[in-house]
């Protein structure tokens, strides 16, 4: 039997959870929840949480210093995601496939230049409403 108290709980999200570990910077635990929803995921999504995964994966890998792994997985990722409508799953991937393209560029230029490894990381946001 549900109680008011049950009903009030709130629901917690898994990719949203996701975004906030991705956005505050900790990739490899953003992958590992998103990772979760997709080893549950049947469905068209899976393709696109994969390409998150992917990206998380790819800026991990940059935290780490290997950029030649950071560069290919971002791109396998970016593929993935671009192949979705311009709005997903709450998502404006138009501009989200620019911003992650923009930081794969980023990090391709600073490849090999000692110091240089600096970067400001794409922020992962869903869109409010329908």
């Amino acid at each position: 039997m549900r109680t008011m108290a049950d009903s009030e709980a709130p629901v917690h999200d898994p990719i949203e959870e996701g975004l906030r570990l991705f956005n505050e910077g900790y990739f490899f635990e953003a992958h590992e929840v998103l990772e979760d929803v997709w080893h549950r995921e049947r469905g068209e999504p899976r393709l696109f949480l994969q390409g998150l995964i992917q990206v998380c994966a790819g800026f991990h890998h940059y935290q780490s210093g290997n950029l030649r792994g950071a560069m290919a997985l971002l791109a396998r990722g970016i593929e993935k995601i671009r192949r979705y409508p311009e709005r997903y799953l709450g998502f404006d991937t138009r501009r989200l496939v620019s911003d992650l393209e923009d930081a794969r560029r980023r990090i391709e230029r600073v490849q090999g230049t000692p110091g240089a490894a600096t970067l400001e990381f794409p922020l992962l946001r869903r869109m409010a409403g329908p």
